[in-house]
């Protein structure tokens, strides 16, 4: 049975007031579940005192072409809180995206509400890959526009003519907002209640949110050399990026390069002046890493963690793991049983 909890209630009753900021939110099939969670609620802690989330200060809902769930990237389902209609009811409309090779459908409606949108002259705000469901229907040509940088590639391929930016949270150009997604949502809510609610109603919801140990952690986090997150050139933090996103599947320095914006040759040159290494190295680094956590703390085959890490064969990655942690990965293992078993 729960507890009472009515001393947590708010002592005063809500103002009277009219939301100083509305929002329509537009969620595409296989939408990414943290983008949007981060986004929502900072506006619900921005809305009201402490966490009572009534939504004073700020509105939003989430639109839909009918009564459906979507089905979020996660395979999550979110259900709408209002069918599509007038755009002009909202000081803005945020379209959200999610995966881009997506098998789902995509309603027409949510395109013809878009375009009704941007004819009516209501603010677009393109969050996560949002951005390129605006690009498909011509509203970004010429535009810059934020991407997250592992899908900067994609966008110059499909859309040529939208101006990527990489290094930025939020970029505004016109009537349009982007925002490349994750916790970069933050600063896209943070940046829209600053703006209409006043940038203390702001400061609070930030404070909420990052307590002074969460904060500390996140600082000590990005100070940590082995994330590459302080380094000063973005290019080498990218590739650092892309090199943990891909240990499965293989690749080349070569390429690696080019979608960090450099060449391989000086792609190396970065990497030994801030890491003291090659890329090559440092990714193989990181596979062996991860291939020694898994013979600690999994059953599966030599084979499979070879696979699973991105090594041409088992054989590789044997001779590769004993020169880094000076024994076999067999050998590991069976130590590691011996000493549980004790």
């Amino acid at each position: 049975m729960r507890a009472d909890y009515s001393f947590l209630e708010p002592l005063k009753p809500p103002p009277d007031a009219v939301s100083p900021l509305r929002i329509g939110i537009v969620p595409s099939p296989d939408f990414t579940l943290m983008s949007l969670g981060c986004f929502i609620d900072f506006l619900r802690l921005s809305a009201d005192e402490r966490d009572f989330s009534r939504p004073i200060y700020c509105a939003w809902d989430v639109l839909s072409h009918d009564d459906q769930p979507i089905i979020s990237s996660s395979g999550v389902p979110l259900l709408p809180t209002r069918q599509f209609g007038d755009p002009r009811d909202y000081d803005y409309i945020v379209v959200h995206g999610g995966v881009l090779q997506s098998r789902l459908a995509f309603p027409e409606a949510m395109y013809h509400f878009i375009r009704a949108a941007a004819k009516a002259r209501v603010p677009l705000v393109g969050l996560c890959t949002g951005t390129f469901i605006l690009a498909e229907l011509g509203l970004l040509q010429g535009r810059h526009c934020a991407v997250q940088f592992a899908m900067e590639a994609a966008m110059k391929r499909v859309h040529p003519e939208v101006i990527t930016v990489t290094d930025v949270p939020i970029v505004t150009d016109g009537e349009f907002i982007t925002c490349p997604g994750g916790l970069a949502s933050i600063n896209l809510a943070m940046h829209l209640v600053a703006e209409h609610c006043g940038k203390s109603r702001a400061d609070k919801t930030l404070h909420y949110i990052l307590s002074d140990r969460g904060f500390d952690e996140m600082q000590a986090m990005r100070e940590d050399p082995a994330t590459a997150l302080r380094l000063l050139d973005s290019r080498v933090a990218n590739a650092v990026g892309l090199m943990r996103e891909r240990l499965i599947e293989t690749s080349t320095i070569a390429v690696i390069a080019q979608r960090v914006g450099t060449t391989e040759r000086e792609l190396i040159r970065l990497f030994k002046k801030h890491l003291g290494t090659t890329p090559a190295s440092y990714w193989r680094h990181l596979r062996l890493k991860a291939a020694h956590w898994m013979v600690l703390n999994s059953s599966r085959s030599i084979t499979q963690i070879a696979y699973e890490c991105g090594f041409t064969d088992s054989s590789h990655m044997i001779y590769w793991f004993k020169r880094e942690f000076g024994v076999t990965p067999a050998k590991l293992r069976n130590v590691h049983i011996q000493i549980g078993a004790l």
